[in-house]
């Protein structure tokens, strides 16, 4: 899973920090844009809970 798959895949893990990590782990360290990305979806995955 690369780029951002993450994104369009839509994962059952009702833990924020877990999602991010999962995230994190399908991109490539030298992949700004898609740590960007998995940032955005544990800041939206947090808002969501409060």
């Amino acid at each position: 899973m690369k780029n951002y798959d993450f994104q369009e895949k839509n994962f059952q893990i009702s833990d924020p920090i877990e999602s991010y990590f999962e995230c994190i782990t399908s991109c490539d360290i030298e992949d700004g844009r898609c740590i960007s990305r998995c940032v955005e979806i544990l800041k939206r995955n947090e808002n969501s809970i409060f």
